[in-house]
C-alpha cells in the first residue's frame, strides 16, 4: 500500500484465495489479505547482495513482490490457501477428417533486430538518468539559490587558495589564504551543511537523511561541488557520510537488504509520537502515520537499541534458545517471522517494517526501529470463552500456533496476541512482540513448552503440537521445501539460525504426516465440532491454554 517513501515502493496484491470445499457452509474467516503497513522499498539493482552499509543507492526502482504488509529481495510467491481442484478427462481417440495442422514456425530476431533493441534500451536509460538528473537539479535550484551556503563557503576558500580576478586577490590580502577546517571552522563548516540539508528537505519535502542523500548525489553528478578545492571537497564528503542513514545501519549491525530499507520517516508522521509504555528492554511509542492512499493508520513504534540489554534485562527465554544478548538482531527475527507467515499465507502477525523517526531529537539522529500496525481487539488474556470456542477463532489461534512452532517462538503469552471478532462474524487474530523467536538452540518445534520443575523453562510459553489441524494448514505447509526456507530466510538469519528452523520444519511436518495417518486433519469449517474442541487442551494448544482461565 506505499506510495514512494524513502524510496519508491511497489503496490501490493492482495494474496488470497479461496475454493469450494462442498459440504456444510464454512465458517467466517479473514480474508488471506494482509491488511497493514506498506511494503519496505527494493533497493536498485546491484546492491541487494552488500552486507555492509555503504552510500545509499540512487536508482529507486523497486521490483513488485508478492504479498501485503503495509506491501517486508527476491520474489517470494504466496501459497493458496486452497488448492484448486481440477480433473483431466481421458477420451478414446477418434478419426478426424481433418489433417493435423503444424504450429506456425517461431520467427528467429535478427541480428539488426537484436542490435535494435540493445540500442532502444540504452537510449530508455540515458532518458531516465537525465529526467533523474533534471529532478535533482530543479529542486537544489529551488533549495539552493546560488548553490546555497555551503557552495559559497568553499567557492571563497578556492578562490583565495588559487586567486584569479582582481576581488579574489583582494581577498586573500584581506584575509589570507584559507587555513584548514578543524576545531571551531570546521564546526562552523557542518552547521552550514546541515542548514542547506534542511532547506533541501523542505522543499522537496523528504526526510533530513534523504537530503543527505540527495546532496551526495549532486556531488557525484557534478551538479555540484565544482570549483571547490579538492580538501574542501573530501571535507564535505566525510560531513555527508558522518549524517548519511548507512551509519545506522553500522551502529546496529543491521543489513541493508530490500526489507530492511526504511518503509516510513517522519515526512509521513501525522502526529508526533507518544510513549505507550515500556518494554524490557526499550520503550514502546505510538505514532500516527499517513498510509499509501493518504488515510490516517494507527501504528507502534520500537525503537532498535545499539547497546546490548544489561543481564538482568535480557530475556531468559531469549538466552536459553540461543539468542545472542550482544547481538540479538531483533530486526531481523521480526522480519523473518513476518516473511514466513506471508509464505504461508497465515496473516496472523502484525505486519511489520523498518521505519526512521524522529523522538524529539537531533533531524539527523532519528531512530531507526521497527513500525508494525496497531493490534485490533483484545488481547487473548481478556477474551471470554465464549468467543475463543468460535470456530473462526479457533482457526485462526491454531494458524498462529503453528506459525510459532515453525519459527521457534517461545514468548506466546497471553498478551503477546490479540483477537478480534468483527460485526459480520470475520475473525483477526495477531500475534506481536515477536522478538523470542529462531534460536539457533531451539530445534525441536515443541522445545518451547513450560516446565514448572525448573525455575527457568517457567518463562518459556509454548505449547506441545496441536492435536488436529485442518486440510488448509496442512497444504500450505507440506508445500513449503527446505530451500524454500533457506530462500525466505537467507538475508535474516545466520546458518545455525537456518539450520534449527529447517528441524523445526521437519518436526511440523512429521506431526502433520502422524495426523493424517489418525484421521486427525479437518475441514475448515469444522473447527466448532465439540469432539474437534475437546481435544485442544492447555498443554497441547493456545486456545485450551487460554481457555482454562477464560
Amino acid at each position: 500500500m506505499l506510495r514512494k517513501l524513502f524510496w519508491s515502493a511497489p503496490k501490493a496484491h492482495s494474496d488470497a484465495a479461496s475454493t469450494d470445499h462442498g459440504g456444510p457452509p464454512a465458517a467466517p474467516v479473514v480474508p488471506g489479505e494482509w491488511s497493514g503497513l506498506g511494503r519496505a522499498p527494493k533497493r536498485p539493482d546491484g546492491t541487494a547482495k552488500r552486507r555492509s552499509p555503504v552510500r545509499i543507492p540512487v536508482l529507486p526502482v523497486p521490483a513488485a513482490r508478492a504479498g501485503r504488509l503495509p506491501g517486508t529481495s527476491a520474489v517470494e510467491s504466496l501459497p493458496s490457501a486452497h488448492w484448486s481442484r481440477c480433473e483431466t478427462q481421458f477420451h478414446p481417440s477418434v478419426s478426424n477428417p481433418l489433417p493435423l495442422q503444424q504450429p506456425p514456425p517461431t520467427r528467429r530476431q535478427t541480428l539488426g533486430a537484436l542490435l535494435a533493441e540493445e540500442l532502444s534500451q540504452e537510449e530508455a536509460a540515458r532518458l531516465g538518468k537525465q529526467a533523474r538528473r533534471d529532478a535533482l537539479t530543479q529542486l537544489l535550484q529551488a533549495a539552493l539559490p546560488n548553490g546555497g551556503r555551503t557552495m559559497r563557503r568553499l567557492k571563497a576558500r578556492a578562490a583565495r587558495k588559487q586567486p584569479v580576478s582582481v576581488a579574489d586577490r583582494w581577498s586573500v590580502i584581506r584575509n589570507g589564504a584559507p587555513k584548514p577546517m578543524q576545531g571551531e571552522r570546521r564546526e562552523s563548516f557542518e552547521a552550514l551543511v546541515r542548514s542547506d540539508l534542511l532547506a533541501i528537505a523542505r522543499a522537496g519535502e523528504i526526510d533530513p537523511l534523504v537530503a543527505v542523500k540527495k546532496m551526495a548525489e549532486a556531488l557525484e553528478e557534478a551538479i555540484l561541488g565544482q570549483g571547490i578545492l579538492m580538501s574542501d571537497r573530501q571535507l564535505l564528503d566525510e560531513v555527508l557520510d558522518s549524517l548519511s542513514i548507512d551509519r545506522l545501519y553500522t551502529r546496529l549491525n543491521l543489513k541493508m537488504t530490500d526489507d530492511t530499507m526504511p518503509a516510513f520517516t517522519n515526512a509521513q508522521v501525522l502526529q508526533a509520537p507518544r510513549e505507550l509504555g515500556e518494554g524490557r528492554s526499550n520503550t514502546v511509542y505510538e505514532v500516527e502515520i499517513r498510509n499509501a492512499d493518504g488515510a490516517a493508520m494507527s501504528a507502534v513504534f520500537k525503537p532498535l537499541i545499539h547497546e546490548p540489554p544489561s543481564p538482568d534485562k535480557w530475556s531468559v527465554v531469549a538466552r536459553l534458545t540461543g539468542i545472542s544478548r550482544e547481538e540479538p538482531q531483533t530486526a531481523m527475527r521480526n522480519l523473518a517471522t513476518v516473511a514466513y507467515a506471508r509464505r504461508l499465507g497465515f496473516h496472523v502477525v502484525a505486519d511489520t517494517r523498518v521505519a526512521l523517526m524522529n523522538l524529539g531529537q537531533d533531524p539527523f539522529e532519528p531512530a531507526l526501529g521497527l513500525i508494525m500496525e496497531r493490534a485490533q481487539g483484545k488481547p487473548a488474556e481478556e477474551v471470554d470463552a465464549s468467543t475463543l470456542v468460535q470456530a473462526n477463532v479457533c482457526a485462526e489461534v491454531m494458524k498462529l500456533q503453528l506459525l510459532d512452532h515453525l519459527t521457534g517462538e517461545a514468548d506466546r503469552h497471553d498478551k503477546n496476541y490479540f483477537i478480534h471478532v468483527k460485526p459480520d462474524g470475520r475473525a483477526k487474530v495477531m500475534g506481536i512482540d515477536n522478538d523470542n523467536c529462531f534460536g539457533a538452540e531451539l530445534t525441536a518445534p515443541d522445545g518451547a513448552q513450560p516446565d514448572l520443575e525448573d525455575p527457568q523453562r517457567r518463562a518459556f510459553h509454548g505449547t506441545a503440537l496441536p492435536p488436529v489441524v485442518d486440510t488448509d494448514m496442512e497444504r500450505a505447509i507440506l508445500a513449503l521445501t527446505e530451500e524454500d526456507i533457506r530462500s525466505m530466510l537467507k538475508d535474516k538469519l545466520n546458518d545455525s539460525e537456518i539450520a534449527a528452523a529447517i528441524q523445526r520444519y521437519q518436526g511440523v511436518r512429521q506431526h502433520l504426516l502422524a495426523l493424517r495417518n489418525s484421521g486427525l486433519v479437518i475441514e475448515p469449517h469444522e473447527w466448532g465440532r465439540a469432539d474437534v474442541q475437546q481435544r485442544l487442551t492447555p498443554t497441547n494448544s493456545y486456545l485450551g491454554r487460554e481457555l482454562e482461565f477464560a
